[in-house]
């Protein structure tokens, strides 16, 4: 029944008895206390769940007696029916304030009664609760889902009936164990608990025990949580961890987090093997007493809590030794950058360090063969000097003895050839050394910019590697579930970005020591473009389309497919990064009788004018691009394949909008 109706009979109903009583109260002759049957009415109000009926009857039953007080006639007023009026309005106003307490007390209870059954029955973790015997007694809906049960059908069964057929018996001497000795805790710490549901099958759980006493006996309450989701994101970071170490370990230098207390907290494998040791020797110790010299330590150690305190600013480059478990001391150029937390505070040092060691000790050849040179170079001199003068004594000889002329001269023209002899030797040893220091030289400075490069370029991705993987291990609630696989995103762009970095260096490498040659051979040209849009596709930007084209009669072609596929990828690669998002890319090929032509046009920032010459060389990079990840060797490379496929490559740039790559490879019928 609607409150207002309940409302609006229950007072018709206790004001008609009002009346009935104050009516009954006029006829019947004193000394009746018939007033007090007031009190009555009042309490009859303890039924009505609301305190304004119970006061509203209190008002109108105590204004009921007091107007039958005043009508009843004067000569019958005595003392009796004063004090019969005034026990009836007290008694009334005593079984008011009795109802209104106990109303009160009903009305807190039912409250806290109603809170505790939305606690349950709302809670986002599963909830089981047990008697003694291990006999279930409440389910909420969260557990119901849970195990796929109704929660109806668990009440009464043992607990037994939620745990993996091979675990069950064991947990009945768990569960015995506990209720003689209950108290919270959490379930099997340091094992991997299942659960199993309806169908039988099993998934992994977190359980957390807690006990309370009635007079019914012991109860155990078990919280249970699904953590299916959070070991799938455990296994993928997991997982994205090794890929990432993996990338460092094949780094051709030391790589090396040092936190603030100066212990080591990663290093690759690269270091590993200049040090001596395996990474879990490394790990955790302190890097400053175990692997830099003695006199230097402390300096060395002063300096790092300098910066990574914030008093003094990070030297990004600098060399000194460390000493391997061996003993050997090797010179390392270091280039260092900060780690920070989410406030922007420094919490680890990332240091990738070159073996110069080796270097240095050329360096001081070449130092020492240059002094040589110079000594050498000397000695030449004043041999021709000393020769010089032979040949002027010898020709004053000459003039003086003609007779002897001819000898004279035989010997003169030996010692001219050996002096030439000597003069051409010299020079050649010259040119020589000229190409061995310029070799050199190269191949410093080549190191020396990847190691700068690999340091910047790998900064960013491993920056948010380990930050993403640090947060994505807080996150453990399912509802943060979404948050968590966020980072892993993160991870994973970072360590394609770090792919892309390493596959440049690598073609380079190969490129420069001659490794790649061109094999020609029949493939379907649109196949392959096909393909390629297929697998660029999954790395373009929100809102952009590559739109293929294919013109010309021919689909076969006879070209080198790796260089091709290489070519198109970079140049396509190029295009998905320079262009904004919403933006389409076009790649068109042509097949025509002689060559094919790949032309690849994008709505990019374009190459700036003063900058176009300098678009194929070797880490240059355009000054619109700074802020874009890329090691300025992909065109360098793009090139080079082009060449060795007797190919052409151009483009097309007014410097702010867009650039189209044309790139011309010429077709040579099969042996």
């Amino acid at each position: 029944m609607p409150v207002s109706k309940w409302k609006t009979e229950f007072t018709a109903l206790t004001m008609l008895i009002a009346a009935v009583v104050f009516v009954t109260d006029l006829t019947t002759p004193p000394p009746v206390a018939i007033s007090l049957l007031y009190v009555a009415l009042v309490l009859l109000t303890l039924f009505h769940p609301q305190k304004s009926i119970s006061f509203m009857v209190a008002v109108s039953v105590t204004l009921f007696s007091l107007v039958a007080l005043m009508l009843v006639p004067a000569g019958e007023i005595d003392a009796i029916v004063i004090t019969n009026q005034i026990i009836a309005i007290s008694g009334i106003w005593v079984a008011f304030l009795f109802i209104l307490r106990y109303k009160t007390r009903e009305q807190a209870g039912a409250k806290y009664r109603e809170r505790l059954d939305a606690l349950f029955t709302y809670a986002t973790e599963g909830i089981l609760i047990a008697n003694a015997k291990g006999e279930i007694v409440m389910v909420n809906p969260m557990a119901g889902k849970q195990l796929h049960y109704d929660p109806s059908e668990l009440i009464g069964k043992k607990i037994e009936v939620l745990i993996p057929d091979r675990l069950s018996k064991k947990h009945v001497g768990h569960r015995e164990k506990f209720i003689a000795d209950p108290h919270p805790r959490p379930m099997g710490q340091g094992m991997q608990l299942f659960a199993k549901r309806k169908d039988g099958s099993e998934f992994p759980v977190e359980i957390s025990l807690s006990n309370f006493k009635t007079q019914e006996g012991t109860f155990v309450i078990a919280f249970i949580i699904d953590i299916t989701q959070r070991r799938i994101i455990e296994e993928l970071i997991r997982h994205e961890k090794e890929l990432a170490q993996q990338y460092l370990d094949i780094a051709p230098v030391l790589f090396v987090v040092i936190n603030q207390h100066g212990e080591v907290t990663l290093i690759n494998q690269n270091g590993c093997q200049i040090l001596g040791l395996t990474e879990p020797e490394i790990i955790g110790k302190n890097w400053f007493d175990i692997f830099i010299p003695e006199e230097i330590r402390e300096s060395v150690r002063s300096e790092f809590n300098s910066m990574i305190s914030g008093s003094k600013p990070l030297v990004p480059n600098f060399e000194n030794e460390i000493v391997s478990s061996a003993g050997e001391r090797k010179t390392i150029s270091w280039k260092n950058i900060f780690i920070r937390d989410d406030h922007g505070n420094p919490v680890s040092v990332l240091s990738a360090g070159e073996d110069v060691t080796e270097r240095k000790r050329q360096e001081e050849v070449i130092a020492k063969t240059s002094t040589e040179l110079r000594n050498y170079t000397e000695e030449i001199a004043k041999l021709n000097a000393h020769l010089e003068k032979r040949v002027k004594d010898r020709t004053t000889e000459l003039a003086e003895t003609v007779h002897k002329l001819e000898s004279a001269n035989s010997i003169l023209a030996i010692e001219i050839k050996e002096r030439k002899t000597a003069e051409e030797n010299l020079k050649a040893s010259r040119e020589e050394l000229r190409q061995a220091l310029s070799k050199e030289k190269e191949l410093s400075e080549l190191k020396s910019r990847f190691v700068t490069m690999a340091s910047h370029e790998f900064r960013t991705p491993l920056s948010t590697i380990l930050s993403s993987a640090s947060l994505a291990g807080k996150y453990n609630d399912p509802e943060e579930v979404p948050k968590r696989i966020k980072h892993l995103n993160r991870i994973k762009s970072s360590v394609n970005n770090l792919t892309s970095i390493l596959n440049d260096f690598l073609s380079l490498g190969k490129l420069e020591e001659g490794m790649v040659n061109s094999s020609p051979s029949k493939f379907n040209i649109i196949e392959l473009g096909n393909d390629l849009i297929a697998e660029m596709r999954e790395v373009t930007m929100n809102g952009q389309i590559i739109h293929f084209t294919h013109k010309g009669d021919t689909e076969i072609v006879f070209l080198d497919k790796n260089l091709t596929r290489n070519i198109c990828i970079n140049l396509l690669s190029n295009a998905i990064k320079y262009s904004p998002e919403n933006k389409s890319i076009d790649f068109t090929v042509t097949t025509l009788p002689d060559k094919v032509i790949l032309r690849i046009a994008d709505q990019g920032i374009g190459i700036p004018k003063g900058e176009q010459q300098h678009i194929f060389d070797r880490f240059f990079r355009a000054n619109n691009a700074t802020n874009i990840q890329g090691t300025g060797l992909g065109l360098n490379i793009v090139k080079k394949y082009t060449e060795l496929m007797d190919g052409t490559i151009r483009f097309e740039s007014d410097g702010t909008n867009g650039t189209t790559f044309i790139v011309e490879l010429p077709l040579r019928a099969p042996d």
